[in-house]
């Protein structure tokens, strides 16, 4: 299968049309939908007509002209469609959307047509928000084997992906929700920079960490995501450390990096990782320093503990609570027990008990451990260490079974992500862009058949650097041609 860049450039052409590229998008979300569960709202009637209008009016321009895509079911407002994120209550009552948001926006105007939105945890966290299972609509399960986790918490957009129901698809991340399931499915995952893509109409999440994406087959295709979902609306709070390229982020791609300084971690200190995992990053750290950059072990002494998790917990808490009480207007009266799963309804009591004072303690603790951490990749002298890019493993072990990140107590539940996710909420905290790619080990798949990422991490708003080096890393070890078990071209 195509990318998405070489299906857009064929309805340009005139070779095919945005009816029959959403059709047989449709065509392949019924056949494959019903094994890995990716997509729990459909849009087909809407895809049908946005499509139809997009042919009948001659429209063939867009970066994305005529290409199908999924939203993913978390905050990404379209005016009129069911706005459920994933919880019982919100689709007993058939919550829609009352306003288009700007990513949305962004897609449609490029050319996409959303055939439906994609699975993720209730409300942003449910049982756990790096999974995408939920009592409302069960697991999503990994094309590449369907005993296992795909993740998340952009798991049902990461899965429509790579089983080729979509050829790209709209995610976040909020702690690692771009890049987890992009590893554990074996595609390109993207974190921007803090501020690089407008969060509009809303002003931030979990106080400026969460930041939309997406995920993709190809390194041309994130960045041709970035250059569509890219730029600011009036208002908004971030504006990001480097500004875009002039000639757009796909250009980037292909571009020499030039030689660069690459810190190493294959483990860190405080969480056991798998050997599979460290041998990914390893074997990543090979191919990087025969492309004849200067590869060295390093770590930022920042990342030498998960301190900041507390503080960075407490804003989620507090964060989701404030947002879960924004939808008793439309429940018509306080959340309770019963209408939330419960891990969810733990974490909402517990952030009621949160004071004012107490977040703007733990803001002011995340933005100096932002400040030491950065300082990692300053060049300056005397102000920092000089590294252009930190690799390490993208997770902390391979994807586990389906119910791994869900059943158990709540206690139990937190120390197993804590094993998925060593090395990537760090930098939501600081807004660094990160991208994951799906180089794995030599072979490419753990003993499971599951991919395995490693992660990249460049400087403050230097997506740039971070497309132009992944580039290279596909050209040299290109992965495109791997497919999972279940997929539509089987």
């Amino acid at each position: 299968m195509t990318d998405a860049t070489a299906l857009a450039a064929r309805v340009r052409a005139g070779e095919t049309d945005t009816v029959a590229t959403v059709e047989e998008a449709i065509s392949r979300c019924e056949q494959l939908n019903p094994t890995i569960n990716a997509i729990v709202v459909d849009t087909f009637d809407s895809a049908r007509r946005q499509a139809a209008e997009q042919s009948s009016g001659g429209r063939r321009d867009g970066l994305l002209a005529g290409v199908p895509i999924a939203l993913k079911d978390l905050f990404c407002p379209v005016e009129g469609e069911p706005a459920y994120q994933g919880n019982r209550r919100l689709a007993e009552l058939d919550h829609r959307y009352s306003e288009t948001g700007a990513v949305a926006r962004r897609w449609s105007e490029a050319g996409a047509v959303s055939i439906g939105h994609t699975h993720s945890p209730e409300l942003g966290g449910g049982q756990c928000p790096g999974a995408a299972e939920t009592m409302l609509y069960g697991p999503t399960r990994n094309p590449w084997n369907t005993d296992h986790t795909v993740l998340g918490s952009s798991g049902g957009a990461a899965a429509a992906v790579a089983a080729g129901i979509v050829r790209i698809a709209h995610a976040s991340d909020g702690g690692g929700s771009i890049r987890i399931p992009a590893s554990a499915n074996g595609l390109v995952g993207l974190k921007p920079s803090r501020g690089r893509i407008s969060s509009a109409p809303a002003g931030e999440g979990w106080g400026g960490g969460t930041t939309d994406g997406a995920v993709a087959l190809t390194v041309r295709d994130a960045a041709l995501a970035l250059d569509v979902l890219a730029g600011p609306e009036p208002g908004d709070p971030y504006v990001p450390a480097h500004p875009a390229p002039a000639d757009g982020y796909v250009a980037e791609v292909g571009q020499s990096p030039g030689q660069l300084r690459i810190g190493v971690s294959s483990t860190i200190p405080f969480e056991d990782t798998d050997p599979f995992c460290t041998q990914a990053a390893e074997a990543a750290a090979s191919l990087l320093d025969g492309l004849g950059h200067r590869v060295e072990p390093a770590l930022p002494e920042a990342m030498a503990t998960n301190d900041y998790m507390y503080d960075y917990v407490r804003i989620m808490r507090a964060s989701a609570t404030a947002t879960m009480r924004s939808f008793e207007s439309v429940l018509g009266r306080p959340w309770g027990e019963d209408d939330m799963e419960p891990v969810a309804w733990i974490n909402y009591q517990r952030g009621t008990k949160i004071s004012g004072a107490d977040i703007l303690a733990s803001r002011e603790r995340l933005h100096q451990f932002t400040r030491r951490l950065v300082q990692w990749w300053n060049p300056q002298p005397g102000h920092g260490d000089g590294f252009d890019l930190l690799l390490t493993p993208t997770l902390g072990m391979v994807p586990p079974p389906v119910g791994y990140l869900v059943e158990g107590d709540e206690r139990t539940l937190v120390r197993r992500l804590a094993k998925v996710t060593p090395y990537l909420p760090q930098f939501n905290v600081s807004g660094q862009p990160a991208i994951s790619v799906p180089l794995g080990t030599p072979e490419g798949m753990s003993p499971e058949g599951l991919p395995i990422g490693i992660q990249l991490v460049a400087a403050p708003g230097r997506e740039d650097v971070l497309l132009r080096v992944a580039a290279q890393m596909e050209q040299a070890a290109p992965w495109s041609s791997r497919r999972p078990a279940v997929h539509a071209a089987n």
